[in-house]
Order: C-alpha cells, then sequence, then structure tokens
C-alpha cells in the first residue's frame, strides 16, 4: 500500500501543476505613406529572461517563442528593442497585444508617446506571469497564444537621418543557413528549425557531424568524412595498397573510400581504407568489440577530447539505424536516405544474418551491402558520436 500512495501521489502533482504553453507572436502590420521602400521598422534584439537570443527574431517584424508555464507567480520576461531603419521617415507605432485572461497575466512596456525617431532604436518590455495553473481533465497543457502587433504610420521629416541604425538580425535560409556558437561546438542550422534537429552540422574545431537522430537527452551524429587512417590503395589488387603517411586520426575530406568518377569507374586512390578484422582465421565471426576499427574509434574520441569536446560516447552505425534512415536491406540502396549517408564509403558494426564473416557496409554512391570482414579495399572509418543536448541550448 505504501509503494501505491507515492505512485498517487505523483500523479496527483503531475495533474495539478499541468503545463500553460504560452506563445508569443509579433508581426508587422505597418502602414506607409510615400516612397515606403524607405520605411523600414524592424526587430533588432530579443531578450530572453534577460539572455539575448537571435533565434527568437523570425524575420524583421516576428518574434516568436514556446514557453512551458505551470506554477502560479511564475514569470517569463522578454525584452525587445525595434528600430526605425529609415532615414526618410521617423514612426508614429503602437503595440497592441493580447489581453491578459483567467491562466495568465499580459503586460507590455513600450513608450508609445513619442515618436520613434529615424535609424533610432526602442525597447520593449513584455511579462508574463502565471495567476492561475491549468488543471485540465483530458490534455495536460493548454496552449495559449498571445499576439502582439506592430501598428506603424510613416511621418516624414525635414532633414535626412545620418545615424547608423541598429543591424537587424541575419535570417536563416536554406542557402544560408545560421551558424550558432556554443561554447566549444557550433552547429549550422540546414532546416532553419531554429533549433538543433536531424540534417543539421555540429562542429568542434576541424570535426564536423551530421545529427541523425536525437533522444530526450542526446544529439547522435555522423562524421562528415571518414578518418585519415589505414592505407591509400591505387587499384582493385590489395598488393598496390600503401600505409598512409602520417596518419592524423582524424577526420579528412581526402578519406572518402571507394569512389567512382564521372563514368562511374573507380576512382584511385581510396584513400583511408582499412579492414574491418585483420585476423588471419577468417572463419571467426566478426565482433567490433575486438576489431582493429574500435582501436581507431577510441582514439579518435581521445583527440575529440583533446579538442575540448565532451561526449558521452563513440562507436559506428548500425545496420538498423541505416535502416531508420531510409537504408534498404532489401534493394541494396541508401538511395532514399539523407545524402550525407552515403557522402563516404564506410563499415557499419552490424553482421550479415546470411554469412557472418560478411558486414554490412555502406559506398559513396548509395550501395548498401554486405563485404567479408578481411577486405580491405574501398572501406573506411565514420565514426558515430553522442553528446549531451545541453550542449547547443
Amino acid at each position: 500500500m505504501r509503494k501505491k500512495n507515492i505512485i498517487v501521489l505523483v500523479i496527483l502533482l503531475v495533474i495539478g501543476f499541468a503545463s500553460i504553453t504560452s506563445t508569443l507572436v509579433i508581426r508587422g502590420n505597418l502602414r506607409v505613406g510615400i516612397n515606403d521602400k524607405d520605411f523600414d521598422v524592424y526587430f533588432s534584439k530579443a531578450i530572453e529572461n534577460s539572455i539575448e537570443n537571435k533565434k527568437l527574431i523570425k524575420d524583421d517584424t516576428h518574434i516568436s517563442f514556446t514557453k512551458d508555464m505551470s506554477l502560479k507567480g511564475e514569470t517569463y520576461e522578454l525584452e525587445y528593442d525595434v528600430t526605425n531603419g529609415s532615414r526618410n521617415y521617423d514612426a508614429d507605432i503602437k503595440i497592441n497585444c493580447t489581453e491578459s485572461n483567467e491562466y495568465i497575466r499580459v503586460e507590455n512596456e513600450f513608450d508609445e508617446s513619442k515618436v520613434l525617431e529615424a535609424t533610432k532604436t526602442r525597447r520593449g518590455v513584455l511579462r508574463i506571469e502565471v495567476v492561475k495553473p491549468y488543471n485540465g481533465s483530458e490534455e495536460e497543457t493548454k496552449n495559449i497564444e498571445i499576439t502582439c502587433t506592430i501598428v506603424g504610420s510613416a511621418l516624414e521629416r525635414d532633414i535626412l537621418a545620418t545615424n547608423t541604425p541598429a543591424d537587424k538580425v541575419k535570417q536563416c535560409t536554406l542557402d544560408d543557413p545560421l551558424v550558432y556558437k556554443k561554447g566549444s561546438w557550433e552547429y549550422r542550422d540546414n532546416d532553419c528549425s531554429g533549433d538543433i534537429s536531424v540534417g543539421d552540422l555540429v562542429t568542434l574545431d576541424t570535426e564536423s557531424f551530421y545529427v541523425y537522430n536525437l533522444t530526450e537527452d542526446n544529439v547522435i551524429a555522423l562524421s562528415k568524412y571518414n578518418l585519415y587512417v589505414g592505407n591509400n590503395c591505387f587499384s582493385t589488387d590489395p598488393k598496390v595498397c600503401e600505409p598512409i603517411e602520417n596518419p592524423t586520426g582524424l577526420q579528412d575530406s581526402r578519406a572518402i573510400g571507394y569512389l567512382a568518377g564521372e563514368d562511374g569507374e573507380p576512382a584511385f586512390p581510396y584513400v583511408g581504407v582499412v579492414s574491418f578484422n585483420t585476423n588471419s582465421n577468417n572463419n571467426e565471426v566478426p565482433d567490433y568489440s575486438k576489431s582493429i576499427i574500435k582501436e581507431y574509434v577510441d582514439a579518435y574520441a581521445l583527440k575529440l577530447a583533446d579538442l575540448g569536446g565532451t561526449i558521452n560516447s563513440s562507436r559506428i552505425i548500425t545496420k538498423e539505424e541505416l535502416e531508420s534512415l531510409g537504408c534498404n536491406s532489401n534493394n541494396y540502396s541508401c538511395k532514399d536516405a539523407l545524402s550525407f549517408i552515403f557522402l563516404t564509403s564506410y563499415w557499419t558494426s552490424s553482421i550479415s544474418v546470411e554469412n557472418n564473416n560478411y558486414i554490412w557496409a555502406v559506398n559513396s554512391q548509395g550501395t548498401f551491402g554486405v563485404n567479408p570482414q578481411w577486405y580491405d579495399l574501398g572501406l573506411g572509418i565514420r565514426p558515430v558520436i553522442e553528446v549531451s543536448k545541453n550542449i547547443f541550448k
């Protein structure tokens, strides 16, 4: 009975403090007069709970965020700067916000009594306070959208303003994604989602990784290139392979492994290729934990630490993960997966069910097949790392 009472207490707490999700959307609605191309009012800064967060500015006249608030008295504060980028016009600005309701109090401070002069910036503050926790019977959260609309009119000046207005926040586009610096790491927001997501590129110094999965706590990412280790091969004859001079143990744009030219024929040399297992007993079942590949991956993790990166684990990818990303083991293809999946030719850690001397692998032409563990032509090492999501918040 005591154990049941504890469980019931936890459930009551969860219900009693269910979240209110508040979304702020500030959209521009500017009435302009003559030469509207020169009248430009925009958000130049967003400061969330005393921390500047450029990601909140979605475009010149649009700030948005989502915030879970669950306790009575809990507050959220957003400071924002509105800049008049015009030199010809002052601006008469009003900001109309959604009113408070039974759950939250909404206060917006912005001095509307004075015109916003050309090239000048004025700060506003939006405050939200929970006045009544939401206790939903069917849904645990209540979504409350708060909209603040800018209504502005252009006022012509007698003289041209000469000051320099505050810069606009650079906007993310798919052709030119934004890059965010997070301590020793940075990430390129390839999908312009404003947050770390699948397809983004995370980088530590010289080492880059494509995010391919996210758990509740971790980011899981595949190295952009193979490691510069092993051999360079100059033909399909393994006797014409030479050990790499000065192997770095780091990623290298040359380390692609098997590569085909424009005519589809092999493009030699194959750089950074290794066998999965160098054991002369080819009947031995492959084991990643005992493979030469793991030694390289473990050494790579130490190199990342030397570069200032804290990672939770390092390994190589599995067949099952690749299948979840679009690779098809029935037609031996990864061409339906994201293109970075077959950027290089590399080993997985998964053994073939049909022939346990063979290991699943990907090549740079999008093929997804099996190779004998002693195969040392064309396949390299492409590490997977797991790092904490907190790094990128």
